[in-house]
């Protein structure tokens, strides 16, 4: 009995105790047996509890200690004298570490970010690092985290579950998550709430089916008393857990959902789904970039610091799987925004530099300049911006880890060096939403070139563009976003967006429809079957429109003196078995600055061969 209760072993004993006698009227021998069992658990717990300590903490010596226990002695020390028996609590070698912590715990912002940068120079043992880790505040853990290659071993291990959470299935623990979330929101979009629904109802509700009959053709659901065809397809439980966090992903980039989140065992049920299926790198970095959403509201560091989910990010962003780390890179900064001063919204990654301590700043001695990337339709900061890869041997690799011949996010691997000039910043529009394997049938959730290129812009400005040197990259309809957002910059009024206009010094664009598509041409159905979009609708050749947009562009580029480098595609590109030409010569040529055209088709032409590929030395120039 007294381990199903669990707390408060010496009141609820007590309490249990009256109640057995009331109860049962058990006699007096019994009573001492059961008080007799109490005391052996309490002095199992005590000695256990003093184990810990004592491996822990560094023993003080006694002569101080004796010093510490007479009140009266010790007001009456001098500071030199208090500070010199201080001294003596730590060996010689371990002043500078604790110093150093202290300055990064409680010291102004110079202060804290260089004391940061020391400590993770040190070379500790395991305790003495185990021991600085006990004492870290939030900001220091996030700081050393953030910096580069720090040793692992300045974070604590995640915090023991709760016994309600060690206990219970992983998909009951997701239903009730997802149950909890508020379906009715002015922030809500529909296709959530939609997803969300399904997730709880046929994927949920699927894994709890017990009644089936091979010896019949039909399948009974007792709960909703529908009949389902057999042979039926049975989900794994990895496949449902994805589904369920892609729900909890939409979720999370609403705030108010972000604190029924935190407030639901959402973080407790994230390292039981960890500790399930450690080597998914898919579910790592759904959890991450969860996480990473939820840590763009600072009253919610805290709590992930205290679940020790810093440590566990810091490890994920020295993970080699672009994957896993940036979604844990991401999540990081935003953790970090008193000192990074930027936060990265859905949709916005940080691929360079790895470093927190790598500065940006505009003057001669130490330059500095954004590159932003936006990519295409049916494109994605994870698959656009890889190197070209002839034989299609890693098309739909899961491990998306650079070799030494192959990168997979060539702006970050082939821009390393240069990160301590360079910030580089990968642009995923549909952050969240374009992770869904089917369409929403209530909304489509694809947006206006307007609509997208506005709140991208907004994003991009939290995230800090804008305040030094900035150099865009689009492909395809990336660079219509690109035309559209300087178009918007430069008619504003506000200070921030001419300072982005101004900075503007360079465009490159690979494939942009700058006066449409002739796949906007096709027949309605074949059109909607290979590009379900109202972009396709704006794309049509010679749109008014997009005319219009170029026309500004010339301007923008004119009055700012930006440099603008454009590559046009040649070969057609196979898509569901026909060749197409997404974008035909003419078009991918604004009419302004160098033009190339190049025998790539539509999907390679931003996938250089190498670093002496025309498609990166013309940018990596510019850069």
């Amino acid at each position: 009995m007294f381990s199903v209760i669990g707390t408060s072993g010496a009141v609820v004993g007590s309490g249990l105790l009256a109640w057995q006698v009331y109860q049962t009227q058990v006699g007096q021998q019994q009573i001492v047996e059961l008080k007799e069992k109490l005391n052996i658990q309490q002095r199992q717990q005590k000695m256990l509890l003093e184990e810990v300590n004592k491996t822990q903490f560094v023993t003080i010596p006694k002569e101080l200690r004796d010093k510490l226990n007479n009140y009266d002695e010790l007001s009456n020390m001098n500071s030199f004298e208090t500070k010199e028996d201080l001294k003596s609590i730590l060996p010689r070698h371990l002043r500078k570490p604790w110093r150093l912590l202290h300055l990064a715990n409680t010291g102004g912002y110079e202060q804290h970010i260089k004391a940061v940068q020391d400590l993770s120079k040190l070379s500790l043992s395991d305790g003495e690092y185990q021991q600085l880790a006990q004492s870290c505040e939030c900001r220091t853990a996030v700081g050393l985290a953030r910096t580069a290659n720090v040793d692992l071993r300045f974070f604590l291990s995640p915090s023991i579950l709760p016994p309600e959470c060690r206990e219970r299935e992983l998909l009951e623990m997701f239903k009730d998550v997802l149950t909890k979330l508020p379906a009715e929101s002015a922030d809500l979009h529909e296709c959530i709430a939609y997803f969300t629904s399904t997730a709880l109802d046929q994927y949920l509700h699927s894994c709890e089916e017990d009644v089936m009959d091979s010896d019949i053709s039909n399948e009974f659901h007792r709960e909703s008393h529908h009949i389902h065809s057999i042979p039926r397809p049975r989900i794994s439980q990895e496949t449902l857990i994805e589904y369920c966090l892609q729900a909890l992903l939409s979720h999370s980039t609403v705030e108010e959902q972000c604190s029924v989140l935190m407030e639901s065992m959402t973080l407790p049920l994230f390292s039981l789904v960890l500790a399930a299926h450690p080597d998914n790198a898919r579910i790592k970095s759904l959890i991450g970039k969860i996480i990473s959403n939820i840590s763009l509201h600072p009253r919610h560091h805290r709590a992930i610091f205290r679940a020790g989910w810093v440590g566990i990010l810091a490890q994920w962003k020295q993970d080699p799987n672009l994957l896993v780390s940036l979604p844990a890179t991401k999540a990081l900064c935003n953790m970090d925004q008193e000192y990074g001063g930027h936060k990265f919204e859905p949709g916005i990654y940080l691929l360079l530099p790895n470093d927190r301590h790598v500065q940006h700043k505009n003057n001669l001695s130490n330059w500095g300049v954004d590159v932003v990337f936006v990519h295409g339709l049916m494109g994605g900061v994870f698959y656009t911006w890889r190197q070209q890869d002839p034989d299609n041997v890693r098309e739909f690799s899961n491990d998306q880890i650079s070799e030494d011949n192959y990168s997979f996010c060539w702006p970050r691997d082939w821009l390393a060096e240069d990160a301590s000039h360079v910030r580089v910043i990968g642009c995923d529009f549909d952050s969240y939403l374009s992770q869904w394997g089917g369409s929403c049938p209530t909304q489509s959730f694809k947006q206006s070139l307007e609509e997208r290129s506005e709140d991208m812009l907004r994003k991009l400005r939290e995230a800090g563009v804008g305040n030094r040197p900035v150099i865009f990259v689009g492909h395809s309809m990336g660079g219509l976003i690109i035309k559209k957002m300087l178009s918007t910059a430069q008619d504003s009024e506000d200070e921030a967006m001419k300072k982005l206009s101004e900075n503007t010094k360079g465009v490159v664009f690979y494939s942009t429809p700058h006066e449409g598509s002739q796949i906007a041409s096709l027949n309605s159905i074949i059109k909607y079957f290979f590009f379900p979009s109202i972009e396709v609708q704006e794309l049509e050749m010679n749109n008014p429109a997009l005319l219009s947009l170029n026309q500004e562009f010339k301007h923008f580029v004119s009055k700012f003196k930006t440099k603008v480098i454009s590559f046009g595609e040649t070969l057609p590109t196979r898509h569901l078995g026909v060749d197409l030409t997404f974008v035909p010569p003419e078009s991918s040529n604004p009419g302004v600055g160098e033009f190339y055209p190049v025998p790539f088709n539509h999907m390679d032409i931003c996938k250089p061969l190498s670093r002496k590929s025309i498609l990166f030395r013309k940018f990596y120039n510019l850069v």
